[in-house]
């Protein structure tokens, strides 16, 4: 059996059931300290380095009895932070005991900020457990190598579903009775940029029974922020064009399509920084004004995706069509923003031309707005 001392996010109990795949009753924790050491964030990142430290005390938990197993999901779940264990001698209630630590070399990771876990819980612990468990999902069935690249969009994945559990509840749904969902199980079929997760469910019905098992698939996406930019002095909107995946997997004839400006809500930052941010990427525009039109799910029966939806003040006056690409090259972005009328945007979506749902949504939302005369 091996023993281990954590002094960052293995602290949080709930995160190291997860990385252990057993209840906290059955692992055996002791608190503990490491001289001349200490903790500090990692550049840049939602997580600690240890690094020496003369006269300095690192805090953290002695855990005894890890088995083999144990000590192979704690690989595979450091595997992606570069770190490597090492031998330290840690001062316990029990006495000194000699155990491994993860530990990262490179000094060019370390920060001059002090590991605080309680600040870490705050702020990151609803995304990192919820990255973390998608992550073990995977394993004994994909190698740290196969699953370290697709880490990003776990997490994007793990942010989404913190930005859900920390928003008001403005539903008006009542939902049925207490709203017990029971998950019998839960199984990752695929993950990359996207995942699909199969799911065995039951959930409370109308009625008050227990549905029953009910063999269900989510195609787990992120939440995202849409924009229409929009000048009322021009009376003109801008849309972008650009290649789709989705009607070319259908078999559409035409796989480009003009849709308002979009993209992937990142780590930290709110659904508007979000909007202005795109907006400059996808078209070099700058947004003077943002006017929320609905939050939502593009398409709940088997999408976890949820949109933030905005009209975007500001001044086309300047803006010349011409076939620049914008977006990330280096993402395989190529996107051209056109400049149209709002009478043949509205004409556009009014003659069933428009095959993008949330742009047609937007059109409407603008024409209600130009119409009682307010954009405020």
């Amino acid at each position: 059996m091996a023993s281990m001392f954590f002094y960052g996010t293995l602290c949080d109990m709930d995160m190291l059931e997860i990385v252990l795949g057993r209840s906290r009753d059955t692992i055996d924790v002791v608190d503990a300290q490491l001289a001349d050491h200490a903790v500090y964030w990692a550049i840049g990142q939602n997580y600690p380095v240890i690094v020496p430290q003369t006269g300095s005390v690192a805090r953290g938990i002695y855990v005894t009895d890890l088995s083999v197993r144990d000590v192979s999901r704690l690989d595979y779940y450091e595997s992606g932070f570069v770190y490597e264990p090492q031998d330290v001698v840690i001062k316990t209630k029990l006495g000194e005991r000699t155990v491994s630590v993860y530990a990262c070399t490179d000094m060019d990771y370390v920060s001059d900020r002090v590991w605080d876990l309680t600040d870490w819980q705050d702020r990151y612990g609803i995304m990192m457990r919820a990255a973390g468990a998608e992550l073990m999902e995977h394993f004994g069935y994909k190698t740290a190598d196969e699953i370290d690249p697709k880490y990003p969009m776990i997490e994007a994945r793990a942010y989404s579903l913190q930005l859900a559990q920390q928003a008001t509840d403005t539903s008006v749904e009542q939902g049925a009775g207490d709203r017990v969902i029971e998950v019998i199980s839960k199984t990752p079929a695929y993950t990359n940029f996207f995942a699909v997760k199969d799911y065995q469910i039951s959930h409370r019905k109308f009625n008050g029974e227990m549905s029953p098992v009910l063999e269900r698939a989510v195609f787990v996406g992120t939440d995202a922020s849409l924009v229409l930019p929009y000048d009322p002095v021009l009376d003109t909107v801008l849309l972008i064009e650009q290649f789709r995946m989705g009607p070319f997997g259908r078999g559409d004839q035409n796989p480009w399509l003009y849709e308002p400006i979009a993209g992937m809500v990142d780590q930290g930052e709110t659904p508007e920084q979000t909007a202005h941010r795109e907006a400059m990427e996808e078209a070099g525009l700058s947004l003077t004004k943002l006017i929320p039109m609905y939050n939502g799910y593009p398409s709940p029966g088997g999408s976890s995706t949820y949109f933030y939806q905005f009209l975007g003040l500001c001044d086309l006056s300047a803006f010349r069509q011409n076939t620049q690409s914008h977006g990330h090259a280096d993402e395989g972005e190529d996107i051209r923003p056109v400049s149209v009328s709002f009478d043949w945007a509205f004409d556009f979506v009014m003659s069933g031309k428009c095959r993008v749902v949330p742009l047609t949504a937007a059109i409407l939302w603008l024409d209600h707005y130009r119409r009682i005369g307010t954009t405020d």
